[in-house]
């Protein structure tokens, strides 16, 4: 078998999102999946690649990649908006500090600045600590939620895929990286604004920057600024002394005229953002993509302690050729090979009757228009699954171009024909159905509900690729 994995053919993170779809779905039953678990064994080497690949192939028939790619276009658009509004609201708090009026109460302005950051930072650090403390107040999961539900094109399984692919981050703890990741890079963002507005009104207008209070001391304010400004001063930034604090609460910096002392608050403010806004964001952000980036890349292995996953490897062990240990009592039954996936033999034509009606005669004694070719196989099936696994094989060794498929057209197609369709369609080039009426011998049913029955159930199907072909009407043929 070829040693392909989905964890490098394919990204981890959308394998595992579709995988864990299935699962879902699959919890309210089992799939169809006879041809995929089939295709699956073949085309991978260990039975963890296998498992992820049969899910992937049962997830591309029921279109969940599509789903998944749309899902992650409007959040990244859910985003978008989410960045705009945080550099708004970080525009607005700037200008309330350096607005129209030349004074600013300093202690003030850094709360209005670093408030609602130290918050939602102390949110996403409980979160990270207690994954359950945040689940029902995570904006994360609104964004979730929002891409969810804007309008567009959905399928019925797309509240599924973001079912699976939040599930999946809990179990793995990235939800809080991720969620993470987008929160600090846009803050990050955010205060590079901020201190870029306060930098420009601070260069090219005169500001008085004092605090004011009825309550407090002005002890307060002065170990207050110094706690403050201890780590800025670190990297460099000035902090203004215990005399300049008690003269600005006092009397404003109206009586202090010197220009050093005005700069030192100046820088003492951006310094306190850029320290305790700026940097914190710039880490963490740095952080969850660190974590993020190595949870996905351990995706791709399934638990094989879940039974779900146990059931699914024996159902592929089944499929393994038995193990010879005496040669002289070798098994008599052939091994399990896949049938070659090649084209079959250009202008070859197999004909089988699946399910018809007894009083239906066989073989037909003729065939549409555009139906040409050497008929080297016909069959007609009752039904039995020996049969059908019989009429497989014959299709694999065979391997016809084109396979017509008669049906009875009154009927109602089924899950054993879906079936029948899926294991045969890889077998050969063409898939065609022909629908004919038992009361009319051989020609086709040409009631507008029974084309349009059988049409619709192929697109359910995820078979509409398969042609459905009719014999022309009497009227036509007389023409």
């Amino acid at each position: 078998m070829p040693a392909s994995d989905p964890v490098t053919s394919r990204p981890p993170l959308p394998a595992a999102i579709i995988a864990g779809t299935v699962a879902l779905i699959e919890s309210a039953g089992p799939l169809e999946d006879q041809s995929e678990l089939v295709r699956a064994h073949g085309a991978q080497a260990t039975r963890s690649a296998q498992f992820m690949e049969r899910a992937w192939l049962l997830g591309e028939r029921l279109g969940l990649p599509d789903d998944l790619s749309r899902w992650r276009s409007t959040i990244h658009l859910v985003v978008a908006a989410l960045a705009v509004l945080v550099a708004l609201s970080a525009l607005g708090m700037s200008r309330a500090v350096v607005g129209e009026s030349r004074s600013i109460n300093a202690i003030a302005a850094l709360v209005t600045l670093l408030g609602l950051h130290f918050l939602t930072l102390g949110l996403w650090l409980l979160s990270v600590l207690w994954p359950g403390a945040m689940s029902g107040l995570s904006l994360g999961r609104l964004a979730l939620w929002l891409g969810a539900r804007m309008p567009g094109e959905r399928s019925p399984h797309a509240l599924t895929v973001v079912r699976a692919t939040n599930r999946l981050l809990q179990e793995r703890r990235l939800l809080p990286w991720a969620f993470g990741l987008i929160s600090h890079t846009i803050w990050a963002l955010a205060f590079v604004l901020i201190l870029a507005v306060l930098a420009f009104g601070f260069s090219f207008h005169s500001y008085q920057l004092s605090w004011e209070t009825t309550i407090l001391s002005s002890e307060f304010f002065q170990r207050f600024v110094q706690i403050a400004g201890w780590l800025p001063s670190l990297i460099g930034f000035p902090v203004p002394d215990p005399v300049a604090v008690q003269h600005a609460g006092a009397q404003g910096l109206t009586a202090l005229t010197g220009a050093d002392v005005q700069r030192d608050w100046a820088w003492w403010l951006m310094g306190c953002v850029f320290t305790y806004g700026l940097l914190p964001r710039v880490g963490f952000a740095l952080l969850s993509y660190l974590r993020w980036s190595a949870g996905v890349a351990n995706m791709g292995q399934p638990d094989s302690g879940d039974p779900y996953v146990r059931g699914i490897f024996a159902r592929l062990e089944a499929l393994d050729p038995p193990l010879v240990t005496d040669e002289e009592r070798r098994s008599t039954h052939p091994a399990h090979t896949l049938p070659p996936r090649g084209p079959g033999i250009p202008g070859t034509l197999a004909v089988i009757g699946f399910e018809l009606p007894p009083e239906l005669p066989w073989p037909l004694q003729s065939l549409p228009v555009g139906i040409e070719g050497t008929t080297v196989l016909e069959l007609r099936l009752a039904g039995a699954a020996a049969e059908r696994q019989n009429a497989i094989q014959a299709l694999g060794q065979i391997r016809p171009w084109t396979l017509l498929l008669v049906c009875h057209g009154a009927s109602s197609p089924d899950r054993g024909t879906a079936r029948f369709l899926r294991e045969t369609s890889h077998r050969v080039e063409k898939s065609r159905i022909l629908l004919v009426e038992a009361e009319e011998s051989n020609r086709l049913s040409n009631s507008a509900s029974g084309l349009r029955r059988w049409s619709d159930w192929l697109k359910a199907e995820k078979l509409d690729a398969i042609e459905l072909v009719a014999f022309p009407e009497v009227g036509q043929e007389n023409a």
